[in-house]
């Protein structure tokens, strides 16, 4: 972010006597910044997770299906200020890097998932493992 916006992001602060929410670390490292809501639900075939992801590039977004989690990672970029000189007066959206691990259960066929991104909301369908018949053979 360029100086003249962090002095109108901070100037913002000082004239509505609100403290800034800015997280400055020791690690130079992208560290994640907001985490993204989700819900989780399970059906007979799958388990499905929806993700709330307005504003986020689809196409910046990594999904890792494995076998027992699921990393989501990604960064939404700030919207351009529409007029150079305006001072907010409300700043509720988080922007940034992001990144959201779930521990999935068991029987997940982790090779088979797929992802769908719509109307700001990131779909993720993991199918079941289904039984494997095992024949039994006899010796006669």
């Amino acid at each position: 972010m360029p100086i003249d916006d962090w002095d109108r992001y901070l100037a913002h602060f000082a004239r509505s006597n609100k403290r800034p929410t800015i997280l400055f670390t020791h690690t130079p490292s992208a560290t994640p910044g907001w985490t993204p809501s989700l819900d989780m639900f399970e059906t007979d075939d799958a388990v499905v997770v929806v993700l709330d992801l307005a504003g986020v590039d689809a196409e910046q977004t990594e999904v890792q299906a494995e076998p027992n989690r699921l990393v989501i990672r990604g960064v939404r970029r700030p919207r351009p200020a529409v007029d150079v000189g305006c001072a907010y007066h409300t700043l509720e959206i988080p922007y940034g890097r992001f990144e959201r691990t779930l521990r999935l259960p068991p029987g997940i066929d982790s090779d088979a998932a797929q992802a769908n991104y719509r109307d700001g909301l990131l779909q993720i369908t993991l199918p079941k493992t289904k039984p494997r018949e095992v024949r039994i053979s006899s010796d006669s």
